[in-house]
């Protein structure tokens, strides 16, 4: 399994205590419970998806094409068979001569058999469709991988929305407390007017906040939705605390390139597109050359009278079997026309697998570099925690002991929630990074959903009292 979990450090059973406590309310507080995983959403989005059907369906595409260049070798044989009836009047222009007429049926039967024996354009087909199968094979697998990695980066930009929206929400709650707080001060003389207005602005602000929250969560679910179909899911889960990647701590950025290079399918398509435009020229060139056939018949025919009135009607079987020879001497130049237009294409392919393998090279050391990052958030964001954490710790002491507001431990709060939120996106953006880089390399699979469903648990968020309630029995 590419994903393993960590314990964030602390100093202290009561520092682990809030730890919990507020890592509980900062997970994520959306309505319901979570009824789909990510293992369901990508079989939904597999029979639903139009771009990976399409390329499912060059696939057959190709397979059949590749058993039409088959068919052009192997002996074509065909049979045909006639029957008519004639009412024929004889009249001669010679006097003497009675008038006559006759009344007969004709019927006929062929058999037609014909092998190819050198046709070097047909085997070049042949070859030709190899690759070109090859190449919708590959970029079938693109485009799944395409699939998987989309709906994971969607998916954890659903989850990054919710958390956001869960911040904003309390937030607001909290700018709502210091508006009380300050406006009761204000009567009393504690703030001053320039306060009330600060105070003011900052709810304004949270509200706005909150409701553009609220809309990108909206915004992300129908993102989700256009992969997937409709949603049962009522509550999104929650990434188990701390998972971490550790796949990659003894990886370095060369051997990404390297899986990146023998693995990316939009590479390995190019380089199949390249083989089937060789194929093509030799095709095309294969065409000045002659080509040499079996042509084998027998048929039947019979006739109930024959030419001239009188005579007796006749049955003839005849049977044939030779070798047929075709040598193409002046096409008017448009079998030379065809060769140099391959020629093209396959330059053409050449420079497509140059482009395939610098964007392979781009994407893995974008995704790199990204993951890099994200994993300096994530340190960052530990730290940034715990030094939130520790601030709520004391102020929670200062207000127990009287020496703090209720002002400053709302403060710190706010504090705490941005500091989670950003550390979980930062785990986030780890996650979809190294999915990045996997996909790049062909290498994102079924059972990397299954480990991260593994990741993904079924939390509800307690209520703001409560995580209040149980952070001051903490600091007792």
């Amino acid at each position: 399994m590419f994903l393993s979990l960590f314990a964030m450090p602390s100093d202290s059973a009561p520092c682990r205590s809030l730890f919990l406590v507020v890592a509980i309310a900062a997970l994520l507080a959306s309505p319901g419970a979570s009824g789909q995983g990510l293992v369901d959403l990508l079989d939904r989005a597999r029979t639903g998806e139009p771009a990976f059907l399409s390329a499912g369906a060059d696939v057959d595409i190709a397979r059949a094409r590749k058993d039409l260049a088959h068919a052009a070798l192997l002996p074509q044989v065909s049979v045909s068979a006639a029957a008519s009836k004639y009412d024929r009047n004889y009249h001669t222009r010679l006097p003497g001569f009675p008038d006559a007429d006759d009344r007969y049926r004709s019927a006929s039967q062929q058999l037609n058999v014909t092998q190819a024996l050198i046709r070097v354009p047909e085997l070049m087909a042949v070859r030709q469709s190899d690759h070109v199968l090859a190449q919708a094979r590959h970029q079938h697998d693109g485009a799944e991988q395409a699939l998987k990695l989309r709906l994971l980066t969607v998916w954890f930009d659903l989850l990054a929305a919710r958390d956001n929206e869960t911040f904003a929400t309390r937030q607001l709650l909290t700018l709502e407390r210091q508006w009380d707080i300050v406006l009761r001060g204000n009567a009393l003389g504690l703030y001053s007017g320039v306060q009330l207005q600060d105070a003011r602005a900052r709810l304004e602000q949270g509200r706005a906040d909150a409701a553009t929250a609220r809309a990108e969560l909206a915004v992300q679910r129908s993102q989700l939705e256009l992969l997937t179909g409709p949603l049962t899911l009522e509550r999104l889960p929650v990434l188990v605390e701390d998972a971490e990647l550790d796949g990659l701590l003894t990886d370095n950025l060369d051997h990404w390139l390297a899986l990146s290079a023998g693995g990316n399918p939009a590479l390995q398509a190019a380089l199949s597109a390249f083989e089937a435009a060789t194929a093509e020229v030799a095709k095309q060139r294969a065409g000045h050359l002659p080509t040499l056939e079996l042509v084998a018949s027998y048929s039947n025919n019979g006739q109930g009278a024959g030419g001239f009135p009188g005579q007796a009607g006749y049955d003839i079987r005849q049977g044939s079997v030779g070798l047929q020879l075709s040598m193409p001497l002046y096409t008017g130049g448009g079998q030379s026309a065809r060769v140099h237009e391959a020629v093209a294409q396959r330059e053409r392919a050449r420079h497509d697998i140059e482009l395939s393998r610098r964007q392979a090279v781009a994407e893995v050391s974008q995704a790199w570099l990204g993951w890099e990052s994200a994993r300096a958030r994530v340190a960052a964001g530990r730290q940034t925690f715990d030094a939130a954490r520790a601030a709520l710790l004391q102020a929670q002491r200062g207000l127990a002991r009287g020496v703090a507001s209720d002002f400053e431990v709302l403060q710190a709060e706010q504090q705490v929630l941005a500091a989670q939120r950003d550390y979980h996106k930062g785990r986030y953006d780890q996650v979809v990074a190294t999915m990045r880089m996997r996909a790049s390399a062909g290498l994102l699979r079924d059972v990397d959903f299954a480990a991260l469903d593994a990741l993904l648990a079924e939390q509800a968020a307690p209520t703001a009292v409560a995580v209040r309630a149980a952070a001051m029995e903490t600091v007792r």
